[in-house]
């Protein structure tokens, strides 16, 4: 029997910290990054490549306030354990599965991080590498990755105990629902997206599995090719290549790519579901799922200093790590479209895998069929009737309040299987309950925005009551920038201002300008105006030194950095920028006692260059003067090779 039992965990952790109250107006680049496919890529295999992509994140808000100071934590967890495994859930940090524990074999079957350090490689910004993610609805990270899901103990009509955790996910209006238990020495796990609404809507789902990566580290899946993915200056590029070799490595032993890239294997449809990994020993881990989840991915960060550094970035001692990643469609450029009024259902299974060290190092197609003849004497243990669940606990752990506000607005339930409780409403939900009322709150211009709401019928809502203030202007114009009305947006914003001067208005007016519009110098006006109105607030600082320096404005950001509080002059973030601006202004010696080893950005940015960039700007000009010559005569690689960026500074991905 499965036993279920929940209690706290003790880790090393960063907090999390206070989410950026600041709207997502066409600010994250990586929603909008364009993707190349090449023409080896069949039509039938390119039909869902860039469709259902978003172009905001609202109604969620940033979750961009940890740093990397980190002391003991207790998580409750959940833990599901039998004589064979023992599985370890966090559903405070999105239900990740962050252990699991072969009792047999004594050893740990995935990732285990030793601790919880978010960093900035989501769509929200946080999140943390270790376990097994559940990524679902939107390209780039579940929203909900670094946040809490309902929790409770569920039982089938045998009296078998599963965990059961949900919550509501408001960008694609959908609940999805992961159900977890152990199977001897498996651990299963069953997941349901449900789409209750009136209309269609894109979908996705990725299950991200970090496994610790050696020297031999291979992993196999039964694919006779691969798309192979890269990320770059704002854009994706997607080809073909025939297993297992690219560039004369083989792709299936991660240590051999010389940066980081995605390969998905396309697995054919007559084909098992699988995808496993193997140390030099021929133990691992093998994942397994019906046929519905059908494609499968090795992520790997490369073997390069860059991808290496992330490898530290995100952990303490744990080790590096790639990820072996299962999903609904071929890629993660896809969405499909889910129709409204439907669910979908399916299974994957996690167990250890042990082979003859021989065979699964081996020619790739001969490793393969071996490690498919297990999945094949597997393949009962995927099975429906281990989640026919007939009773359940009350809640464990509670989500958020935005399931129970949507049943509100809709006037009825928004699942058939999950409950979202009255009391779940909170803060956050305030305004929107008053809205549903028939009237709408007004607030101070201090205190950072609470929240959000978006789509037709709230805009809708929004519209039918009486106008008052300028915070429901401010609402109102972030509801018509979703909607895809940028005119009525930015008018709206005015209004607010108009209306009352507030910072938030002002500063979503100069993101349209130098978004949108491209008007930097526009936009430098109006972020001026809502540093003037709030002055101590560090996201909308960011963003004013970004656009003064964009501008051409370094000087003015040098000025209003000298004025900040010591706590916010401390900041990496600020003080890069700040390096950036006297490089700007030609203070090089200053440049340079900014932006050296020691700096630390806490949110630096999957993809992101701006250390590397910077540190090019400032030490072309020092060779420049050095040799006596133009800058403009030299190259990047000219300066690295007398100037190398530090470790400390190197988060390039190739």
């Amino acid at each position: 029997m499965t036993e279920l039992k929940f209690e706290d965990i003790i880790l090393s952790a960063a907090e999390l910290g206070e989410e950026s109250c600041l709207a997502d107006i066409h600010v994250n680049s990586y929603l909008r990054a364009s993707v190349t496919v090449s023409d080896a890529i069949k039509p039938e295999d390119r039909r869902y490549i860039g469709k259902g992509m978003i172009s905001t994140l609202l109604p969620y808000r940033i979750q961009d306030g940890y740093t990397r100071k980190r002391s003991p934590r207790a998580f409750k967890a959940a833990i599901l354990e039998n004589e064979h495994l023992r599985a370890l859930f966090i559903p405070e940090l999105g239900g990740r599965l962050w252990s699991l524990y072969d009792k047999r074999e004594k050893r740990e079957l995935l990732y285990k991080n030793d601790v919880f350090q978010p960093a900035n490689l989501a769509l929200r910004n946080a999140w943390f590498s270790g376990g097994v993610e559940w990524n679902v609805g939107i390209k780039g990270h579940n929203p909900l990755t670094a946040s809490p899901l309902f929790t409770q103990r569920v039982y089938t009509k045998t009296g078998e105990q599963v965990l059961r955790m949900y919550e509501y996910e408001r960008i694609r209006g959908v609940v999805y629902v992961i159900e977890a238990t152990l199977s001897e020495s498996a651990l299963l796990v069953n997941i349901t997206i449900e789409n209750t609404a009136n209309k269609d809507t894109p979908m996705y789902w990725w299950s991200n599995i970090a496994v610790p990566e050696t020297s031999k580290t291979r992993v196999l899946a039964p694919a006779d090719e691969t798309f192979f993915c890269a990320y770059a200056d704002g854009a994706y590029s997607l080809d073909k290549a025939s297993m297992p070799y690219l560039d004369g490595n083989d792709i299936t032993y991660s240590n051999l790519s010389s940066r980081s890239r995605d390969f998905f294997f396309n697995i054919p449809e007559e084909s098992d579901k699988w995808i496993a990994v193997v140390d030099d020993s021929g133990r691992g881990l093998l994942h397994m799922s019906d046929p519905i989840l059908k494609g499968r991915k090795l992520f790997v960060w490369g073997n390069h200093r860059g991808g290496r550094h992330w490898n530290k970035w995100l952990t303490d001692s744990a080790g590096p790590y790639v990820e072996i990643q299962a999903g609904l469609l071929k890629t993660q450029l896809e969405h499909f479209v889910m129709p409204a009024k439907s669910r979908i259902t399916w299974q994957e299974c996690y167990t250890a895998l042990t082979v003859d060290p021989l065979k699964v190092h081996s020619d790739f197609y001969k490793a393969t069929a071996v490690v498919s003849d297990i999945v094949k004497q597997k393949s009962g243990i995927l099975s429906s009737e281990a989640f026919r669940i007939t009773t359940s606990d009350p809640l464990v752990l509670y989500g958020s309040g935005w399931g129970a506000l949507e049943m509100k607005h809709r006037g009825e339930s928004i699942s058939e299987i999950c409950v979202f409780p009255e009391d779940s409403l909170g803060e956050e939900q305030a305004d929107w309950l008053a809205l549903l009322d028939g009237h709408f709150t007004e607030r101070d211009t201090y205190s950072p925005i609470c929240s959000y709401v978006v789509g037709e019928k709230w805009l809708n809502r929004m519209k039918s009551v009486s106008p008052v203030g300028w915070y429901y202007y401010y609402q109102l114009g972030v509801m018509q920038y979703v909607a895809g009305d940028i005119d009525g947006a930015y008018s709206s914003f005015l209004h607010s201002v108009d209306i009352k001067k507030n910072a938030w208005s002002y500063r979503n007016i100069a993101m349209i300008e130098k978004n949108i519009k491209g008007n930097l110098e526009s936009a430098a006006e109006y972020i001026l105006l809502a540093f003037k109105e709030c002055s101590e607030y560090r996201p909308l600082i960011v963003e004013c030194a970004e656009i003064l320096i964009r501008a051409k404005k370094p000087d003015l950001w040098i000025e209003i950095y000298n004025t900040l509080s010591n706590e916010l002059r401390s900041n990496g973030r600020l003080k890069m920028l700040l390096g950036a601006a006297y490089a700007r202004c030609g203070d090089i010696s200053s440049a340079r006692a900014m932006i050296t080893p020691d700096l630390v950005v806490d949110d630096i940015k999957e993809g992101e260059y701006a250390l590397s960039s910077i540190w090019v700007e400032i030490y072309t000009e020092v060779l420049a003067k050095e040799r006596g010559i133009d800058a403009s005569s030299l190259t990047a690689a000219d300066v690295l090779s007398i100037y190398p960026l530090p470790e400390a500074l190197d988060f390039r991905m190739h």
